[in-house]
C-alpha cells in the first residue's frame, strides 16, 4: 500500500470512530426525578355553560371538556362577566 492510501485509511477510520462516539452521546438517558417531587396537575378545558346573577353575586357554571361534573365559580359583583373558558384541573377517576 502506498503512503497516500495509508493516510486516507487513517483519516477514514478517524472520522468513523469519532462519528460513532459522538452518536452515542445523543442516546436517550434516564431523567432523575426526586421522590418528593409533586406530580404535575393534568388540565382540561372548561367552557362557560351558564352565567346567572343571583342578588349581588354572579354564578358562572362551566362544562368540562370530558363531560364530567360541572365547575361552579362565583363572583361577588352583580354585573360581572364570566370567562368564556379556562383550564381547570382534570377530575380523578
Amino acid at each position: 500500500m502506498s503512503k497516500a492510501a495509508k493516510a486516507l485509511t487513517k483519516i477514514v477510520l478517524t472520522v468513523l470512530v469519532s462519528s460513532l462516539i459522538a452518536g452515542s452521546a445523543f442516546a436517550a438517558a434516564r431523567t432523575y426525578v426526586p421522590k418528593n417531587a409533586v406530580a404535575k396537575k393534568e388540565l382540561e378545558t372548561c367552557r362557560l355553560k351558564k352565567a346567572s346573577p343571583i342578588g349581588k353575586i354572579t354564578e358562572c357554571r362551566y362544562q368540562r371538556q370530558s363531560r364530567g361534573k360541572d365547575v361552579f365559580m362565583t363572583i361577588e359583583m352583580p354585573n360581572a362577566d364570566c370567562m368564556r373558558e379556562f383550564q381547570c384541573e382534570r377530575e380523578k377517576n
